[in-house]
């Protein structure tokens, strides 16, 4: 039995897009980055992950794309997490550009600055990364993995891991926003423990 003989699979054409197919779980962040003019950018992005263990963060971007550009001329970025309840917020960062270049959408988005880059952040996020540039890859068909070193990092006081609350009792009051590609979006407040095996290690 090989994958193309499994009557319950579906072989796609090499034209046809795999993700574009089914669905699948992604996070869901707004990257900030900042203007020529000083004014914000705010751009979701859901082929975003960290890099490794370490202090590592990378998004997927195009050079068409002002975010790839405000980050390669800035050298800084900010990751926000937003939550659920404000995915209008990532909705209005997804709209596109006037003739001028201005984005009129993003004067209802409450920001703030981050701390030690030059950059926006989304205000009430329940997690932001400031990051500075690492490197960007170029090569993937008109994309780049932009990687970052994060330089600082904040948690909201209710999305917090700590050893005093219960993993159900965080998600209640801190629910997670998931993407899922291409069109909807999740919000994940119910989870189950991960079955690891005894003597897992990471």
């Amino acid at each position: 039995m090989t994958l193309s003989n499994d009557p319950d699979l579906i072989t796609l054409q090499p034209d046809q897009p795999f993700f574009e197919t089914l669905y699948t779980a992604a996070p869901l962040v707004i990257v900030g980055t900042r203007e020529e003019d000083g004014s914000e950018n705010l751009a979701p992005k859901h082929m975003a992950t960290p890099l490794g263990w370490s202090d590592y963060f990378g998004f997927v971007c195009t050079p068409d794309h002002g975010t790839y550009r405000n980050v390669e001329r800035t050298e800084a970025f900010t990751v926000s997490y937003p939550r659920p309840e404000s995915i209008l917020d990532a909705s209005l960062a997804a709209a596109p550009r006037g003739i001028e270049g201005e984005k009129p959408s993003l004067t209802d988005v409450e920001t703030v600055d981050a701390d030690v880059v030059d950059a926006p952040a989304v205000a009430g996020a329940y997690g932001v990364l400031e990051c500075e540039l690492e490197r960007i890859v170029d090569g993937f068909d008109g994309a780049g993995l932009v990687a970052g070193t994060v330089v600082e990092k904040h948690v909201h006081t209710d999305a917090y891991r700590s050893d005093d609350i219960e993993p159900e009792t965080l998600l209640e009051q801190a629910p997670v926003l998931a993407h899922l590609y291409p069109d909807r979006f999740a919000e994940v407040s119910e989870t189950q423990a991960f079955p690891f095996p005894e003597g897992f290690e990471r």
